[in-house]
């Protein structure tokens, strides 16, 4: 029996056309997480994703809009997606849902003169970045690399290295469109007001916060249809490509932009140097990166790279200190030179010494190297990060490497290497992320088990987290944080999508993966309601 009954099926198509729906056993199962990946292998993997009953690929926001309508009018669960990058998470997770591919809805607009531009959310980065710099600007690119969403990265994450001069970017989402979980269409910023979608407060309250929070919620409160996004002015020199794939990157024009790594002699001097370059607001990406990236950078393989690693010793790396920083010339040549000389002052200052770098991009201008994150394991992710100050950012890294070593193996070997952070806002603020890494075909059991064991680290230390919701139990985190925020945001989903049809069961996801998962059970020493576990209403 077909997953959707065939009167809906057929109001479905007569929105879309035939051709752009289809509830083929084959073409459905192709969307679901696929062999490796940002997650994919994990528990949650297993246990919370299904596959898509329908795929159906509408081109505008009033096709969104009827579709969305048709569900709800129906009871159909629904899932919007437009690349999957966040892999398990961007799936389905109850059965028979539609999943709503959006990468028809790829319309792009470049005002050069206001430094915006206007996208759709099946626009990717990549194509967006080449016409920015084009023009004299340029956006952040998400870690994730440059084939993600601008729409699905921003209202997700949104952050990277750039953020040291970019901005965060709750500020750089401008006037923005969105389909609600009931049909109706809510415009935001500017939009609310007019077609211009220049400004992204609009009159009244500033909604941006219910679109993401801090790190968004997997379109379980709609989809986002149309969204302009603030650029800044970039210099106007051509970043060429190089090299043939997958070992590809962008060779830099060195009088206008380059990379320089320095050894410094602490951490001390890493957090002073990142503060003084702020203060001086001079560079456009300030970062501490994981030390095994620079393997990854040298290897070819994945053997190689574990030559390069297997090297490396917890001594070893808790001797070395790098800052990586890059320079822009955005007004001219002469900037340049004039940022570089401060920038060595600031580096003679705490001891730093430049080291040889190549004078290339991988990673952050168009993330040419992004599938190389996975490279060494096979599965990966962040599993956690913070946005505070530049004083207390580098302490979150240390906790969680030494909580690590209980779970290593699985988790890749990493020698207590902190993980990555890196100035914001040209100082005003620090950006610490711990990623781990594992291999798919072993036991990764104590993964999952690690990802509840860090929110309890931190709720025991009273230390910030930043993934409430979407990547751990809710009914965890919730009566600590806030107090009590689990309370309010239920309550927002309840008010906004009382029947629960927006990527159901998000967010209270991660709570029943705990509850569903065998090996998850002894984790749980807090209390949930019955009515969010099932219909078992307790452990299976």
């Amino acid at each position: 029996m077909p997953a959707i009954a065939k009167e809906i099926y057929q109001a479905l198509a007569a929105v879309v056309g035939p051709e752009y729906i289809s509830d083929d056993p084959v073409i459905c199962e192709s969307y679901r997480s696929g062999p490796g990946g940002y997650e994919n292998g994990l528990g949650y993997e297993r246990v919370m994703t299904k596959i898509p009953g329908c795929i159906i690929m509408p081109r505008t926001t009033e096709e969104v809009q009827r579709i969305v309508r048709i569900c709800y009018r129906h009871d159909i669960p629904y899932v919007p997606y437009s690349t999957g990058f966040y892999g398990p998470r961007s799936h389905p997770h109850v059965e028979d849902a539609l999943l709503i591919d959006l990468k028809r809805m790829n319309d792009f607009m470049l005002d050069e003169k206001h430094f915006y531009i206007e996208v759709g959310p099946g626009m990717v980065y990549s194509p967006i970045q080449e016409e920015c710099m084009r023009h004299g600007a340029y956006v952040v690119i998400g870690g994730g690399g440059a084939q993600a969403s601008a729409i699905a990265n921003l209202i997700g994450d949104g952050w990277s290295p750039l953020s040291h001069r970019i901005g965060l970017p709750h500020r750089r989402i401008l006037g923005t469109e969105v389909v609600m979980p009931d049909g109706e269409i809510l415009r935001m910023g500017s939009l609310a007001t007019g077609d211009d979608p220049f400004w992204g407060e609009g009159p009244g309250p500033d909604l941006r916060g219910l679109l993401r929070g801090y790190t968004g919620l997997r379109g379980c409160l709609g989809i986002v249809t149309r969204m302009a996004i603030k650029t800044l002015p970039f210099q106007p020199e051509r970043l060429e490509p190089t090299g043939i794939s997958p070992n590809t990157a962008l060779a830099l024009p060195e009088k206008r932009i380059k990379w320089i790594n320095f050894t410094v002699p602490s951490k001390e001097a890493q957090v002073t140097a990142m503060r003084n370059i702020g203060h001086a607001e001079i560079a456009g990406a300030v970062t501490k990166v994981p030390l095994f990236w620079r393997a990854i950078a040298k290897a070819e393989c994945k053997e190689e790279f574990w030559d390069i690693w297997g090297k490396e010793s917890e001594e070893s790396i808790a001797n070395f200190f790098i800052v990586r920083v890059l320079l822009i010339g955005f007004t001219s040549e002469e900037q340049m030179e004039y940022d570089e000389r401060v920038l060595m002052d600031i580096m003679t200052e705490v001891g730093g010494v430049a080291r040889r770098t190549k004078p290339s991009d991988e990673s952050w201008i168009k993330n040419a190297d992004s599938a190389g994150m996975w490279l060494m394991c096979g599965g990966y992710v962040s599993v956690d990060y913070v946005i505070e100050s530049l004083t207390q950012a580098p302490d979150h890294g240390p906790s969680y490497a030494e909580l690590k070593k209980k779970y290593t193996p699985p988790l890749m070997p990493d020698y207590g290497d902190p993980g990555w952070f890196q100035s914001f806002e040209l100082g005003h603020q620090g950006y610490s992320e711990f990623l781990i890494y594992w291999d798919q075909d072993d036991d990764t059991d104590p993964v999952d088990q690690f990802y509840v064991d860090t929110s309890k680290m931190n709720i025991k230390n009273r230390t910030y987290t930043s993934l409430l919701g979407p990547h751990q139990p809710l009914y965890l985190t919730g009566p600590k944080y806030g107090p009590n925020y689990h309370e309010f945001l239920l309550k927002v989903k309840n008010e906004f999508d009382p029947k629960w049809r927006s990527h159901p069961p998000v967010p209270l996801a991660h709570d029943l993966f705990v509850d569903r998962a065998p090996w998850m059970h002894a984790m749980r020493d807090w209390d949930a309601p019955a009515d969010i576990l099932g219909e078992s209403g307790g452990r299976e």
